[in-house]
């Protein structure tokens, strides 16, 4: 690091002074084998200059810079939320500099522009052959309205009808991540096929800060109004057969495609795809084991550290947020006696006693699928996941859904070979992979999903 730093000053005789700055621009870090694209955005208002950042291979845009201070020779950008300082001097036409989080420090070289997009080869390209419209409706919690993207064939008639539902965190109705847009995919081939689909942006997503106050609370729960009020609008629909509509879920969206299911008796079918059919504090050992093994943590301490999130997450079936919290220093010695963790893992269980204050963690983290997942009676079911997937294993979800479900006809429970969470092949099934892979969703499994709609699901015309 200190060649970086004297590399930097022999530079300083070569800068062109007052370079101008605004606009976007863009550059790569590389942390050993991972690649972050990175973007930020200048603007200038009179003698303030500001900033944002995009992140695209995380699919997060927009985050703001608290401090950007622009001289002759460069910038130096400090955002608090992320711990991270840039600073960097104009070399030629590029800024060269030091992105510097969490203690660690990377190179960053920036280029004017937003760079040449991913090369996502499945995303549809318009004009549709097909129907394509933006709705809106309402939750069936009666107060949130949500949007989304209706699309059916062109042909008269009343079609079958899929309701997509994104996994966990705020998404859009495409669910994009990292540049793929799996919904928008999906939502093509079934619509080519012959079914209408309806997929909508999450509650939260471009909201006003007002109505992020009030969805503050929000949990999977909400999530399944969400899911059920695109049911009930979709029944009212003059194009769509009232009798063939169902669910398809990706991750926590395929969790909730069950628990709808049990509320709504007449939800025709659904889709599971890498969908949690465990309690939730399970999976979530689980899928931390299973990432902390991909990074190389020796597997002694990675059943360590199992051993005490295990106990941790008991406490929270039986203690309120508020008391987690409180009992943190002792819960975190209960969780750990015995065990020998570093430090920076122990640390992380503190912070995980304060995340019970967030009303979707906790909620997860007590989330039992196993009732919804009985309920579902004799409705087909379609439920798949990737053999390396490593936020919701398969051996252990589809063999807890087998578990309950039995032998049933119409339901089809299967583990693709090679597919990560994102139903992309792939090679080790890290996250990291995800923006390198430029498939979107398998060909196969997306051939295999229309089969089955094909065999269960009539097309009414």
């Amino acid at each position: 690091m200190r060649r970086l730093l004297l590399l930097m000053l022999l530079w300083l005789p070569l800068v062109t002074f007052g370079q101008e700055i605004a606009g976007s621009w863009h550059g790569t870090l590389e942390m050993g084998n991972t690649k972050l694209r990175l973007l930020l955005h200048f603007t200038q208002e009179g003698d303030t200059w500001r900033a944002t950042m995009d992140s695209p291979d995380q699919g997060v845009r927009g985050i703001p810079v608290d401090s950007v201070a622009v001289t002759p020779l460069g910038v130096t950008l400090i955002s608090k939320a992320l711990q991270m300082t840039y600073t960097a001097g104009f070399l030629g036409e590029n800024l060269v500099g030091l992105f510097t989080q969490g203690g660690a420090s990377l190179s960053l070289m920036l280029q004017r522009g937003t760079g040449e997009p991913r090369h996502r080869p499945q995303n549809p390209v318009k004009p549709y052959p097909y129907h394509s419209e933006e709705v809106h409706f309402m939750s069936r919690d009666g107060v949130t309205q949500l949007y989304g993207t209706l699309t059916r064939p062109e042909m008269e008639g009343r079609y079958p009808a899929v309701v997509l539902v994104t996994g966990s965190g705020t998404q859009n109705r495409d669910e994009e991540l990292m540049e793929h847009r799996p919904f928008l995919v999906l939502a093509d081939r079934l619509t080519r096929a012959g079914y209408a689909v309806l997929r909508y942006d999450d509650r939260g997503y471009n909201a006003t800060p007002e109505e992020l106050e009030r969805l503050q609370g929000s949990t999977t729960e909400h999530l399944m109004l969400d899911a059920l009020g695109a049911f009930d609008w979709l029944r009212e629909q003059p194009t769509i057969d009232a009798a063939r509509i169902g669910i398809a879920g990706h991750s926590e969206g395929g969790t909730i495609a069950f628990m709808a299911a049990a509320q709504e008796a007449e939800m025709a079918f659904l889709i599971s795809l890498a969908g949690m059919m465990v309690r939730g504090d399970q999976l979530l050992v689980t899928q931390n084991c299973a990432l902390l093994l991909q990074s190389g943590m020796p597997q002694s301490l990675v059943e360590a550290y199992g051993t005490a999130l295990e106990r941790l997450y008991a406490a929270w079936h039986t203690l309120s947020p508020e008391e987690i919290v409180a009992k943190k220093e002792q819960l975190v010695a209960e969780a750990t006696a015995g065990v020998q963790l570093p430090e920076p893992l122990r640390q992380n269980l503190y912070k995980l006693c304060d995340m019970a204050q967030n009303p979707w963690m906790y909620y997860f983290v007590r989330l039992d699928p196993t009732e919804a997942i009985r309920g579902l009676g004799a409705r087909p079911c379609l439920a798949v996941n990737g053999t390396k997937d490593l936020q919701v294993d398969a051996e252990e979800n589809l063999g807890r859904l087998k578990e309950l479900l039995g032998e049933r006809k119409g339901q089809t429970i299967r583990a693709y070979e090679g597919l990560n969470h994102l139903m992309q092949p792939c090679t080790t099934g890290a996250v990291t992979e995800y923006a390198q892979i430029e498939t979107t969703i398998d060909e196969q499994l997306l051939a295999d999903l229309v089969i089955w709609l094909q065999e269960n699901v009539t097309i009414m015309k």
